[in-house]
């Protein structure tokens, strides 16, 4: 099975900060930010470091243990002692240990990974709150420019009112809609704020200097169309379904373990005693040494042997679920952010066109107002039309962004370079 691309250690993380240009764009800044206080990265670093411990544990049930002991004691009708044991004990056949230690080394694995998931996931959550701020900030920007326009349309149609030329309710009319448009400008800027907190939990600071997506950034297919290949490196890379397959073979060698608790475990201990009793007949201390090869078979547990390998199985069972789960998701969603880029493309060129026909059929009816073709309700719809046709393209182009991220997540693929490459169309900050 194929690893991630990106198999980092948490010091990776500390040499990529070192290691990031002196200059970068707001994106990058971000991102900086991020890996230094986002507490869920924190979190699996943390889980990182502690899953590593347990192939150190697993481990040691096969190597050897040294014990000390000590005691001392009196007693009515004889003499008391007083002693210490130091024994070594190896395990010479222990299955059962062995495939312990074995499916503890798959869970160290399964805490890589999961590290290495959540440093994708810190990638695609700063890229995706960055891209919403842009999205809030474009909703504003249009509905301020949206209301500018309405403002010198009412003031037009009161001017045109005031000398007989139009009736009132077409003033009423524009003040209604620029009344609107007043609403969903304060709501546009309570959406930005909103949008600059998820920035603020992500860094653990405000954030407030963003860039805005550049109109030069190209919205282009995915090569090839076909996706066979695409699902084939999805399969091969996608870090979640790497994961479950690891914990497939885990809960395999758990099954292993508990079926293996039924057969004897045979180690060999030497123990060095050294002893006195009390009293005034003591003889002072006596040594002994034992050599013992020593063997154990379960015969009955209240059939708690039994009960455990059964659960086991059926954990078994459900992984192998969870695995064809996760392939058949990884399988769809391959496919439908491969369909979604590709509609996305023309999605984002129909609506650039539809920006160029609403403004041309703005101005065939503001000329058709001017002559008293048209009335000013046809005018409103007409504008109305231009600032939702500019804001649908401005949400299509950040959709294509967005899903484009997606996607290198579900290959397994997504890496800092991503953001870098982003990062260079979006250097003017605002």
């Amino acid at each position: 099975m194929k690893k991630s691309n990106i198999v980092w250690l948490p010091i990776l993380v500390s040499s990529l900060l070192m290691s990031a240009p002196a200059f970068s764009g707001p994106l990058q800044d971000l991102y900086r930010l991020a890996l230094e206080n986002d507490p869920q990265l924190k979190r699996a670093e943390a889980e990182f470091m502690a899953g590593q411990e347990a192939p150190i544990q697993g481990k040691a049930a096969l190597l050897p243990r040294v014990d000390f002991s000590a005691s001392t004691s009196e007693s009515a009708n004889s003499n008391g002692r007083t002693g210490y044991n130091v024994s070594l004990s190896q395990p010479v056949y222990a299955r059962a240990a062995y495939y312990n230690f074995r499916s503890s080394e798959l869970s160290a694995e399964v805490s890589a990974l999961e590290f290495d998931k959540a440093q994708q996931d810190i990638i695609l959550r700063s890229v995706q709150n960055y891209l919403e701020v842009l999205r809030t900030k474009s909703v504003l920007e249009n509905a301020l420019a949206q209301e500018r326009a309405l403002q010198r349309r009412l003031d037009q149609v009161n001017a045109q009112f005031e000398v007989g030329l139009i009736a009132i309710t077409d003033v009423q009319e524009a003040q209604a809609t620029f009344d609107n448009a007043v609403v969903q400008r304060i709501d546009a800027e309570g959406a930005l704020q909103n949008s600059f907190e998820a920035l603020e939990r992500l860094t653990g600071q405000p954030f407030n200097q963003v860039g805005s997506l550049r109109a030069e950034y190209p919205i282009v297919a995915v090569e090839p169309a076909d996706p066979s290949a695409w699902l084939e490196k999805a399969l091969e890379g996608n870090l979640e379904l790497q994961i479950v397959e690891l914990q497939v073979d885990s809960s395999r060698r758990n099954v292993q373990s508990k079926r293996s608790e039924h057969l004897p475990t045979v180690s060999v201990s030497l123990t060095h005693s050294n002893a006195r009793p009390h009293g005034g007949n003591s003889n002072g201390w006596s040594d002994d040494n034992t050599l013992a090869l020593n063997l154990n078979l379960p015969l009955y547990r209240g059939d708690a042997i039994n009960s455990a390998q059964r659960q086991a199985e059926h954990q078994y069972i459900a992984t192998g679920h969870a695995l064809d789960d996760t392939q058949r998701a990884v399988t769809e969603s391959t496919r439908t952010l491969l369909r979604t880029l590709q509609t996305s493309v023309q999605s984002v060129k129909a609506r650039e066109q539809s920006i160029l026909s609403r403004e041309t059929a703005l101005r065939a009816t503001e000329e058709g107002f001017n002559v008293g073709t048209r009335n000013v309700v046809d005018v409103l719809q007409a504008e109305q039309a231009l600032f939702e046709a500019r804001l649908a393209y401005s949400n299509a182009r950040i959709d294509h962004v967005n899903t484009l991220f997606r996607f290198k997540q579900t290959l397994g693929t997504l890496s800092p370079e991503d953001v870098t490459a982003l990062d260079n169309w979006l250097l003017d900050r605002d």
